[in-house]
């Protein structure tokens, strides 16, 4: 036998090594991004960006006691909105009203000034929904006109002093997110004072 067929074996065993570790790589690498595809947003709120202004985690507040397969709300009661405003901007904005379709109105208590470069955030509960971060308000839609449900998502309008209007579609919130307190299935918000910026 020659020396070149005596060194074939082990250079046809090197070159299948460096086959099978190539494809170990590879499937190693496919299980990461299949993994990281997989992973679920811990918030499930609406993000919009007009202008200056910028809307992030905006939803209806799922209620304490609401079904994920039934009406959360009700028509005629009122549903809490939760959400994120930042004003990407050198000089002040405000949010003047809101107003939605499914609404007779939308009550929003609270300063609604945002400063340059800072936030608003509106919730019925301390600390709002985790990612939320801002000076603190409270916006509700009021008089509903039709059932609001999980899996569906509802037109809110904002207006802006300066902006000028801003639509986002509010889905309802993460069962896992619940107000501590709030109003059940079908149950209407108790009144408020404060100050109101909502309307038709």
């Amino acid at each position: 036998m020659s020396r070149t067929q005596r060194f074939r074996p082990t250079r046809v065993a090197l070159v299948a090594g460096a086959v099978v570790g190539a494809l170990a790589l590879a499937g190693c690498g496919a299980g990461q991004i299949a993994q990281t595809a997989e992973q679920q947003a811990a918030v499930s709120g609406a993000n919009v960006t007009a202008q200056h202004i910028e809307i992030r985690n905006a939803e209806i507040e799922f209620p304490v006691g609401g079904s994920q397969r039934l009406a959360a709300y009700t028509a005629g009661s009122s549903a809490p909105i939760t959400m994120s405003i930042a004003n990407d901007d050198d000089l002040p904005d405000r949010l003047v009203s809101a107003s939605s379709p499914v609404a007779g109105s939308v009550r929003i208590t609270g300063d609604t000034t945002i400063p340059p470069h800072g936030a608003l955030t509106a919730s019925t509960t301390p600390g709002g929904v985790p990612g939320n971060t801002g000076l603190p308000i409270e916006m509700t839609l009021e008089g509903l006109s039709q059932d609001v449900s999980p899996g569906l998502s509802y037109p809110l309008v904002l207006t802006f002093e300066r902006a000028g209007n801003v639509t986002v579609d509010l889905p309802m919130g993460n069962p896992d997110n619940l107000v501590p307190g709030g109003p059940g299935a079908g149950g209407a918000q108790p009144p408020a004072t404060g100050s109101s910026g909502g309307g038709h």
